[in-house]
């Protein structure tokens, strides 16, 4: 582990050394607390009730643009992690070090979630600013954060396969940005009113990546719904390691 930590915090560095992490912290930020204002605006015009005159603090809406924002910034930020080293060779020269490919694999996935981490981190003084307006639940607000990293997390476990299986960073981010969105839409607000067989709907919301974040949101942290998310970045993180091996072994 102590490979990996060391190899992330290099990947760590490099990203900090590109305009990349920069854009992906900013565009962050931007698009959830921007829009979350610009909503309860909105929303005040219509009923004249937002969460400055109403009494009560609600951010229901603001981490509802989570999955929305990492649908598009978790695979441009995954399609940097393996790409440039595949093209370039440098993954082969990697690969001469004494390191087994899960350090390699886990050290640039910790090097990812850091910056995920720190994104959500700089959102920390939207639900401070609201709180002041109101009697803030802070439960649903840390069961949201929990869902907000577990998502990324498992996105950018996702981007990172892809980004290893696919030589091009165009392809990667096309492929991943697409599975993201079918696994948000899919049991998500865009299909609830759909008239679907009961069965397939079931299928659907076991499936569904917004379905379990809005549970998890709830401030109630259902084993089942964490489970999911561990499970799934650790499949690909597993399949992975093994385009690695086979790269190693080509």
């Amino acid at each position: 582990m102590a490979a990996s930590l060391t190899i992330a915090w290099k990947e760590f560095r490099s990203f900090l050394n590109s305009p990349l992490a920069y854009i992906f912290l900013i565009l962050f930020v931007l698009i959830l607390t921007i829009q979350f204002f610009v909503t309860g605006v909105q929303l005040g015009e219509f009923s004249g009730r937002t969460f400055w005159n109403a009494g009560q603090a609600d951010l229901e809406v603001f981490f509802s643009l989570v999955p929305i924002a990492f649908v598009i910034l978790v695979p441009a930020l995954s399609m940097k992690l393996w790409p440039d080293e595949l093209k370039s060779g440098t993954i082969e020269l990697l690969m001469t070090y004494p390191l087994r490919s899960w350090q390699v694999v886990m050290g640039k996935y910790f090097a990812g979630l850091y910056l995920i981490a720190i994104a959500l981190l700089l959102t920390l003084m939207t639900p401070l600013v609201v709180s002041d307006y109101g009697a803030l639940d802070w439960g649903p607000v840390w069961g949201a954060y929990l869902a907000s990293l577990l998502m990324g997390a498992a996105f950018l476990a996702m981007g990172l396969f892809f980004g290893a299986l696919f030589r091009e960073q165009v392809t990667a981010f096309i492929v991943t940005i697409i599975i993201c969105f079918v696994l948000v839409v899919v049991g998500g607000g865009l299909l609830s009113r759909v008239n679907l067989p009961d069965a397939l709907r079931g299928v659907m919301d076991a499936v569904s990546f917004t379905s379990r974040f809005n549970y998890l949101g709830r401030g109630v942290v259902p084993l089942a719904d964490v489970l999911f998310f561990v499970l799934f970045a650790g499949t690909f993180l597993v399949l992975n390691v093994t385009v690695i091996e086979c790269r190693k072994g080509k």
